[in-house]
């Protein structure tokens, strides 16, 4: 009996995923060949409609997550939409992109077909707006998979971009979502299916690996745990704003965000200073073992899942910390570059480190070390202004981005750098994935060539 029960949901789950896909494949036949100018008038008003909604889902995303903060959710909700949008406006995604007369090609690109993409739950709507924009820009449909812990959300996002679609005379099936509840072989299942083109995997390391694994072409994104290295000749004034308004950002939920700060030694104590005044707590060596006491799980080593995406006055109250000023970001001291160190790791919560070296070759050392502990192929930010130093520090970083006298979290995502605005972050081979960009829209395109024979070759 139970073989036999097993077998008939084993039947219901290939039923439903293939209908999904089914339904994909139809709705993308249907766009493939759009106008530039139709397609950008679909995704005009599928960013406005989640600009016009952004801090109602940043309210939706933070009662059910309990992660992150209203604010700066409805900031995010707003750059993913109209932000990206811009990006994206006036440019080719089907069709003919180019001429190289000289070389007598012609480039052409086409679809991919049917994305699959996952969703984390630290970013859900964000990053939902976010992979629909760049999907239907190249005509392709998409299949989402949100986390768990965000399905309320999950579906209200859906709900109003199906609506906005069938508004705009498109078919709703080009965005579909699984429902939040089924499970892992669910999604191990989509990923391997014959009918997706592509995996856009942004979610927890297991997933992303699962997508590697599927045998379906995927770009996964891998952590982040930036570090920052100060040298002498930092503004340290323009370093501490930078830094304490990227960490405080979300409660530090970006991953392109600063982990670590490294300080040459001679201007550690100005530092930490310059920092108390942009409101972050420098912690002394009993605040540091009372914040440990509380944040560390002593049967793991790790933090506690408790404290991702929570503000930086509660983790201190809980561990007794007192500032004269409102606490936006917990800087504590540390020194050993370790996997027994739980602070040399990515901290989804407004914490860093801060490491004291010798000179700034010393702090490109611990930098290097830090990112192969945790964190390659993501970020690395520099303060400087030494030529040399910033080409000496991006030419050693195993990093995609290196940031410059910028805050990571809104520098890394290309909201105030020339960087592809982006929420979907590669980390190349240096982290085990497929690309060190920023993922966008020609990241899901075929694209193919036409060459004509150049006798001067022969």
């Amino acid at each position: 009996m139970k073989i036999v029960e097993r077998e008939w949901l084993a039947d219901e789950q290939d039923t439903y995923i293939d209908t999904l896909v089914d339904r994909a494949v139809a709705a993308q036949k249907e766009v493939q060949t759009w106008s530039e100018e139709a397609t950008d008038k679909l995704l005009q008003a599928l960013a406005q409609s989640v600009y016009l909604y952004a801090e109602e889902l940043a309210i939706a995303t933070v009662q059910e997550t309990r992660m992150g903060n209203v604010r700066d959710k409805t900031f995010k909700n707003r750059f993913a939409s109209i932000g990206i949008y811009r990006s994206l406006e006036g440019r080719i995604g089907q069709g003919l992109l180019a001429v190289d007369r000289q070389n007598k090609i012609m480039t052409f690109a086409s679809p991919m077909g049917v994305v699959f993409g996952l969703l984390p739950a630290t970013h859900p709507t964000s990053t939902f707006i976010f992979k629909v924009l760049i999907a239907l820009k190249g005509r392709n449909a998409l299949i989402l998979s949100p986390s768990r812990r965000a399905s309320g959300v999950s579906n209200k996002m859906g709900e109003l971009i199906q609506q906005v679609l069938r508004e705009q005379g498109a078919p709703a099936d080009l965005v579909q979502w699984v429902d939040a509840s089924s499970s892992r072989t669910t999604v191990s299942s989509l990923m391997a299916h014959p009918g997706i083109s592509f995996i856009l995997a942004t979610g927890g390391p297991e997933l992303v690996k699962a997508a590697y694994r599927s045998g379906t072409p995927a770009i996964g994104v891998g952590a982040g745990n930036a570090p920052v290295l100060v040298c002498a000749d930092a503004d340290l004034s323009l370093a501490a704003r930078n830094i304490v308004s990227s960490r405080a950002f979300d409660n530090g939920l970006a991953c392109c965000a600063e982990n670590h700060l490294v300080v040459v030694k001679s201007r550690v104590e100005a530092f930490q200073a310059a920092l108390e005044e942009h409101e972050a707590a420098v912690l002394s060596t009993e605040e540091t073992q009372r914040l440990l006491h509380v944040i560390v799980d002593p049967a793991t080593n790790r933090l506690k899942a408790s404290i991702i995406g929570q503000t930086a006055s509660d983790i201190a109250e809980w561990a007794s910390i007192k500032r004269s000023h409102p606490i936006q970001v917990l800087v504590v001291p540390t020194q050993k570059v370790s996997e027994h160190n739980p602070l040399a790791r990515e901290k989804l919560a407004p914490l860093l480190s801060l490491f004291s070296v010798a000179n700034e070759q010393a702090g490109m050392k611990i930098c290097e070390e830090l990112l192969v502990l945790e964190g390659s192929g993501h970020t690395a930010i520099i303060y400087t202004s030494s030529t040399h130093l910033t080409h000496e520090y991006g030419a050693r970083m195993p990093a995609s981005r290196i940031l410059v006298n910028t805050p990571g979290m809104q520098g890394g995502i290309g909201m105030v750098t020339g960087l592809q605005p982006s929420l979907t972050l590669g980390c190349g081979t240096f982290g085990g994935t497929s690309t060190t960009d920023n993922v966008t829209y020609t990241h899901l395109l075929n694209i193919k060539r036409v060459a004509y024979s150049t006798p001067s070759r022969r």
